[in-house]
């Protein structure tokens, strides 16, 4: 895989764990400390740890827990017990399918895993990202827009 390939890959992968979506209503939650492992199926070396702060839902139990754009889409979300379990469609720089999942943390945390795969400038990609937000305080949150721009 091409090293530029790469760097949208990633950039991609770690937009999907620390957010940015289309503005809304601001409202109060949790502001979390986010560490992302991503690992490249087939590279021959580890990628950094990223940490990054991010602003989320206070709702744990929500499909807003999944950070997405408007070339994304989530289907299949499903709650059990503390553990959400969804799919995860983007189409445009790259064609990505993820399935993932994440588990509410009995100290207001959260923790998951997801698998992607898909295209990138006709390359076909595989990546295994793992992440664990620790929550550190109050934000104002801004849910993503409904889709269409609606919100």
């Amino acid at each position: 895989m091409k090293i530029r390939n790469l760097a949208s890959l990633t950039a991609i992968a770690l937009g999907l764990a620390s957010g940015g979506s289309v503005l809304a209503q601001t409202q109060e939650g949790s502001l979390y400390r986010v560490t992302t492992q991503v690992e490249m199926v087939g590279l021959p070396f580890k990628m950094p740890d990223q940490t990054v702060e991010v602003c989320g839902p206070k709702d744990h139990s929500s499909e807003k827990m999944v950070p997405h754009d408007e070339n994304c889409s989530i289907t299949n979300f499903e709650v059990e017990g503390k553990t959400a379990r969804y799919t995860l469609v983007c189409t445009g720089e790259a064609d990505l399918t993820a399935k993932g999942e994440f588990e509410q943390l009995d100290s207001g945390g959260y923790r998951g895993k997801m698998n992607m795969v898909g295209t990138s400038q006709g390359q076909s990609m595989e990546m295994n990202m793992r992440f664990q937000g620790e929550r550190i305080g109050a934000c104002e949150y801004t849910p993503p827009a409904a889709p269409g721009g609606a919100g």
